[in-house]
């Protein structure tokens, strides 16, 4: 399996201007209004992106309902549109392509404006990829 470099990158220079890059597909989501438990859990979710944790075990972290990303959300579209969703979702895809679970040219600009991408049965729904179908050490039961 062929492994990528890691297209994203945290940008942080003191407290004021922190923002996460993706010189991939340039996206750039400024982070500087994250809660301070919203910086904990971002780093937290980078270490994961930086040591390659698994496609899946990276998305139970990033998406759980506990996640820091529906709090002070009052709508899905809120959340959807909320700068630490879209560092998580890019970094969350990153993984996938990296891992060979996502084709890397079915990743589009509308995945990572803020819509959750439809991965197989995991039922997250959205708009802009098409996962390949993880056949590698996963078990399916009806």
């Amino acid at each position: 399996m062929k492994r990528l470099q890691p297209a994203c990158q945290a940008v942080m220079f003191g407290e004021r201007n922190l923002k996460y890059v993706n010189r991939r597909n340039k996206l750039q989501v400024d982070l500087r209004g994250l809660t301070e438990e919203e910086k904990k859990f971002y780093s937290q979710a980078l270490t994961k992106f930086r040591q390659g944790v698994p496609w899946v075990s990276f998305e139970q972290f990033a998406f759980d309902p506990r996640s820091p990303i529906y709090k002070r959300r009052r709508s899905h579209l809120e959340v959807l549109k909320a700068p630490l969703y879209l560092a998580l979702e890019d970094m969350w895809l990153q993984l996938g392509v990296q891992q060979g679970l996502i084709a890397e040219g079915k990743i589009s600009a509308r995945s990572s404006a803020g819509r959750r991408p439809s991965v197989g049965k995991s039922g997250r729904r959205g708009l802009g990829i098409q996962a390949q179908p993880a056949t590698r050490g996963v078990r399916r039961t009806s």
